[in-house]
């Protein structure tokens, strides 16, 4: 029994034994690598990575450390959590975890931060600082997110981030972006251009998919240009999954299908087809290394091109094979390499009108103009025959030159050659923004002589220049022309748009409908800024009411309905505020609200200006609360005010327009500006309230509005009817003095008409001749003040001397152009002297054969301040001009 148990307890003692040996073989494991963690924490707390970080943040929110204990990546995440991404960009940069680079979550998190903070993209120099620290992955999984969550303007966000700190794109980051920019074609052609060719399939397949949903067939074309022969069977399929047919890989391979507004596409249309041609009679291997050799070139890998073509041996020796090379090294702008081989006695045996045509590309692209010349001259001599594209190169330098002369000798070279100008050859002279008439008139001419119709590139750019240069009648010839060749599905609604614009600003109202219906009946679809244009268009040429009409048909067809717009309603509304039609205003404004349009602040300042012109202010009060009452509330602003207080004051209501000058300083958001100050001076003029319009001159000060020419003229206009004119050139001295002001022949004006009111005639004589002696020119406007002046007080041989002088015939005449006198001026000053009298009869023989001066002239220039920010002109402040008015 003893020996039993003995026996047990040995066998238990040595199980525990074993385990002792293995717990202290464990022990010393852990104290060794627990001395080398104490030996490197730098390189132990780099090691940790995200997931420390982490932790370690989650015991501060615990209230276990304070932000002395966090390290500059924790404490960047941190002010991400708490969105100060501006200050997280400085902590991250300064993190020495981030010195090489930024670890992956770190990354991520920064990524998503700046993407979603829009201003930030701002930081440009900033955010540099960041190049090549950030992986793709980082980048990749941030778009993927993005787009899982639908945030398409983070995603473009996060495109810009990649090109601001050089971080390389992924082919799932690029097919990602390509499928969050499904309803955005800039943004889609940019990153088409960034990818590299060829383009792996999956992001041709989800661009192609974005092409056929923005119908971007041109986009479609370059893409399929920039898919790998080996993956077109597949793209093929895509194809026809999207579309239903493959008619667009013959039109990749049309000269149709590609941009003609540059030489170099030009260029890559004709090697497209001579390619075609080489390829089908040369050896399928041949062909092959043609192609792998073009595209180690469009991705900037001229060593890899030369190694295909050195491993081709003699079977180099032909001339798709050298065009190929010569294209790569164009593409890497490696011309001394291209003019090697271009030079290599067997190789250029072998080249054709192609390679003479790319390596004048090549020289062309860095500036040496006088070796494309040479080279094509030498054509020729080698039996060679130039190509449209020959001259296009060369055409194209000349007109971004500006070198218009040189241009035009070229196309006439091209012609005695036997080469026929086409729409590349206009489309290249239309890119050099030609202002005048005579140049227009020469290129549409030309365009009249090409052997093919004009193309829907083309015709944009004559668009363009015909507007440009005024030359609508030749618009209109073009149009029609164009059309006829059954091209009317090319003309897109915004074409439309430009040329309504422009036969509004020829007042050709019947033209602008021509348009429109020429428009719907080829059924292109107008977008908003089409109607704009039209409504514009209709509205200046005062026919405001059919632009209603037009506007409630579009509303009536659900289909053009979204297309009614508040700044459409609001371009209407402007147009009755000038005719003073305010019941139409009143009528527009509550068809606005029936159909839930929005009114903004343009709106609602066109309803005022309405009032204010048609003598309704009793209806503002109930438009403010409108303004209030709106979701969200309209806030007025300081064109709101200004045009309440020049409606008051034209309805005579000073009191009325100084409460809205108080109640707008109460509430503190607006400051009174000049147009406002000048609106109370007329006001105040109006009134005779002198005293008033002195404190708003001090008030002007208070607010730092200099007064200018205008609102001088308001104060001598009514300082002259209070009779207090002493006190008006004490004030203009002191003004003139004390802003630096040069007072302006209006202003004189005035000062003149109220000497005459103040029975100081001798003294507005005084100053007629003072104005002469410094130099400025009276108008028309100033004589017949004069004139009459004189005439009034008695001095009738002075009138009788300022008249002459006015038409240039009198010893005050001034320097330049004679004004003349106001209609009936001169009758008046005849009749005071005696019709039959021999004075009046020499004045009338002298001066009765000369024309009445227009009532324009003699505007001069006022505040300088035309518009301001609301729906309508902020009046010019002519409109009342006191020269322009009789003196009470």
């Amino acid at each position: 029994m003893v020996a039993q148990i003995t026996s047990i307890v040995i066998e238990h003692l040595s199980k525990v034994w074993i385990e002792l040996v293995l717990a202290l073989i464990a022990a010393i494991i852990y104290f060794t690598i627990s001395a080398k963690q104490s030996a490197s924490p730098k390189q132990s707390e780099n090691n940790a990575g995200f997931s420390q970080a982490t932790a370690k943040l989650a015991v501060q929110r615990e209230g276990g450390e304070n932000d002395q204990e966090l390290t500059a990546s924790q404490l960047a995440l941190k002010a991400m959590r708490q969105g100060k991404v501006a200050d997280a960009i400085v902590l991250v940069h300064r993190s020495p975890d981030c010195i090489r680079r930024v670890p992956f979550d770190v990354a991520c998190r920064f990524l998503n931060a700046v993407a979603t903070t829009p201003k930030l993209i701002g930081m440009t120099t900033e955010l540099r600082s960041f190049r090549g620290k950030i992986s793709s992955q980082a980048l990749e999984a941030t778009i993927t997110n993005m787009l899982k969550s639908q945030d398409v303007a983070s995603c473009r966000q996060l495109h810009k981030l990649s090109s601001i700190m050089s971080i390389p794109k992924t082919e799932s980051a690029c097919e990602a972006l390509a499928r969050a920019y499904a309803n955005d074609t800039i943004a889609l052609r940019v990153l088409v251009e960034e990818a590299g060719t060829p383009l792996a399939v999956a992001f041709a397949e989800a661009a192609l998919e974005a092409c056929v949903q923005l119908k971007e067939k041109r986009l479609q074309s370059e893409i399929l240009e920039k898919v790998s022969s080996a993956d077109m069977e597949y793209i093929r399929g895509v194809v026809q999954r999207l579309t239903g047919t493959d008619d667009v890989l013959a039109d990749a391979k049309s000269p149709k299908a590609i941009v003609k507004d540059t030489a170099g596409l030009d260029l890559l249309t004709e090697t497209v087809r001579q390619q075609d041609r080489d390829s089908s009679n040369a050896p399928k291997e041949i062909a092959m290394r043609a192609n792998d050799i073009r595209s180690c070139g469009k991705n900037g890998d001229l060593k890899g091109a030369i190694k295909i073509f050195e491993r081709l041996g003699p079977q180099a020796n032909s001339s798709l094979i050298i065009n190929s090379l010569l294209d790569a090294c164009v593409e890497c702008k490696d011309m001394p390499k291209a003019i090697e081989y271009f030079n290599q006695p067997e190789l250029n045996a072998v080249t054709d009108v192609i390679s003479y045509n790319t390596m004048m590309k090549g020289h062309l692209a860095s500036g040496q103009e006088a070796a494309a010349k040479k080279l094509l001259a030498d054509l020729p001599k080698h039996g060679l025959t130039p190509t449209r594209t020959s001259y296009h190169g060369l055409l194209n330098a000349r007109v971004n030159a500006g070198d218009f002369n040189g241009a035009w000798k070229l196309v006439t070279e091209m012609q005695a050659s036997g080469i026929s100008p086409n729409c590349v050859t206009c489309s290249i002279l239309m890119k050099g923004k030609m202002n005048s008439a005579s140049d227009a008139s020469r290129v549409l001419a030309l365009i009249d002589t090409m052997d093919q119709p004009m193309d829907e590139v083309l015709f944009p750019s004559v668009v363009e220049v015909c507007i440009r240069t005024g030359k609508l009648d030749l618009l209109s010839r073009q149009t029609e022309k164009f059309l006829k060749q059954g091209a009317s599905a090319s003309l897109t609604a915004p074409t439309y748009g430009s040329m309504i614009k422009a036969y509004g600003h020829a007042r050709d109202a019947k033209r602008v409908w021509h348009l429109w219906s020429q428009m719907l009946f080829h059924n292109v679809q107008p977008t908003s800024v089409t109607l704009g244009c039209m409504v514009e268009a209709l509205v200046a040429n005062g026919r405001t009411s059919e632009a209603w009409q037009l506007v409630q048909d579009m509303w009536k067809d659900e289909s053009t309905r979204p297309l009614v717009n508040t700044v459409i309603y609001s371009s209407i509304l402007k147009g009755f505020s000038r005719t003073k039609e305010t019941e139409k205003v009143m009528a527009l404004y509550e068809e606005m609200c029936e159909h839930k349009i929005q009114a903004n602040t343009i709106t609602y300042n066109t309803i005022l200006n309405a009032f204010a012109q048609g003598g309704a202010m009793h209806r503002v009060p109930a438009l403010l609360e409108d303004m209030k009452a709106a979701s969200p509330p309209v806030e007025p602003d300081i064109v709101t005010y200004s045009t309440i207080v020049k409606g008051f004051c034209n309805a005579g209501n000073l009191d009325r327009a100084l409460k809205v000058l108080d109640d707008m300083k109460s509430v503190g958001k607006h400051a009174p500006d000049e147009v406002m100050y000048n609106s109370l001076l007329a006001g105040c003029a109006k009134e005779h309230r002198a005293d008033d319009a002195l404190q708003l001159l001090n008030d002007m000060k208070t607010y730092n509005v200099a007064p200018s020419n205008y609102t001088l003229s308001m104060l001598v206009k009514l300082m002259g009817r209070c009779r207090r004119i002493n006190q008006a050139f004490t004030m203009l001295e002191d003004i003139s003095k004390e802003y630096g002001l040069k007072i302006n022949i209006q202003v004189y004006t005035c000062l003149i008409q109220g000497c005459f009111n103040a029975g100081q005639a001798s003294k507005a004589v005084s100053l007629f001749e003072k104005i002469l002696q410094e130099g400025l020119t009276p108008d028309s406007m100033t004589y017949t003040v004069l004139v009459r002046g004189c005439v009034q007080g008695g001095l009738l041989d002075k009138a009788a001397e300022l008249a002459r002088s006015a038409y240039g015939r009198g010893p005050m005449s001034s320097k330049g152009t004679s004004p003349g006198l106001n209609a009936n001026c001169l009758e008046e000053v005849v009749s005071a002297l005696g019709e039959t009298s021999a004075e009046g009869k020499e004045l009338m023989a002298e001066l009765g054969s000369f024309k009445p001066a227009s009532m324009n002239n003699g505007g001069g220039k006022g505040n300088g301040k035309g518009n301001g920010k609301g729906g309508y002109s902020r009046q010019s402040q002519h409109d009342a001009a006191p020269w322009r008015q009789q003196w009470a």
